[in-house]
């Protein structure tokens, strides 16, 4: 019952979350911004950009962001580097002066990505809102988006998480093979409804991999270890979690910790 109950409101947090979500009518690929508040500066375009920061723009027309633009009304007015910097020339006449660009702010960020903004109020979230990080601690806004997510790519995803969590990395004798397919398997990075930034609860969320037909019986087992409701079994109508006794779930140098 209590594992069902479990279930049950992962099931319903997440429909929260999703109802959330529709309800701020949010757009998680906009590429179409207001323009930011620049008195005075007008659009200059990408190629005025690259006479000073050409292997900036170089890198940026394989990114992602390459694709935004300015609308003013229905009009495109500026594209590119300027979608987020706002109009270059006071930046441009000026020699290069950085007042007089739009730098980066997590809010600046927010105005397209509306669904990310949502996320970091919940309950628990990496601290962006609170100053303590900036979204490009984890994202290169300039040089990592589409060409880099692929086969090709020579540094994992998840680098960037172990840049603050170097303890999680590894390599470990005994490995949890879910690490395999990266962080983001188990964690929301930017903010969620379950401690520890987890995409649900303790039980449900191991139970997505580790569920045999027999789990929740009298006598079933995994691994060779009881994992029923019987007396003496691990888990299951016990009211312990699996973390109670699995204490090292990204992986470990020492199989009892890791296994029980």
């Amino acid at each position: 019952m209590k594992l069902k109950l479990q279930v049950f409101f992962s099931v319903l947090a997440a429909g929260l979350l999703a109802f959330i979500f529709f309800s701020f009518n949010l757009q998680a690929d906009q590429v179409v911004s207001q323009s930011p508040n620049l008195k005075g500066a007008e659009y200059v375009g990408m190629e005025t950009c690259s006479a000073c920061h050409e292997q900036i723009t170089k890198r940026y027309r394989l990114e992602s962001h390459y694709g935004s633009s300015i609308a003013e009304g229905e009009k495109i007015v500026g594209e590119a580097c300027e979608s987020c910097h706002g109009p270059g020339s006071l930046h441009v006449d000026g020699g290069g002066d950085k007042s007089k660009i739009v730098r980066y702010s997590a809010e600046n960020c927010f105005s397209c990505h509306t669904d990310k903004k949502v996320q970091f109020q919940l309950q628990y979230h990496h601290p962006v809102p609170e100053g303590q990080m900036a979204c490009t601690d984890c994202h290169d806004i300039h040089s990592t988006g589409r060409a880099v997510r692929s086969v090709t790519s020579l540094e994992r995803q998840d680098e960037k998480c172990f840049k603050c969590h170097k303890e999680m990395k590894g390599p470990f004798v005994f490995e949890h093979d879910a690490m395999r397919e990266g962080c983001q398997i188990c964690h929301e990075p930017h903010g969620g409804v379950y401690n520890k930034l987890l995409v649900a609860d303790d039980h449900a969320l191991c139970l997505r991999c580790h569920w045999q037909s027999n789990t929740n019986t009298a006598t079933g087992n995994l691994g060779g270890v009881p994992h029923g409701t019987g007396a003496g079994n691990y888990y299951i109508g016990t009211g312990e979690e699996c973390v109670d006794h699995h204490r090292a779930p990204h992986g470990s140098n020492i199989w009892r910790t890791f296994n029980r």
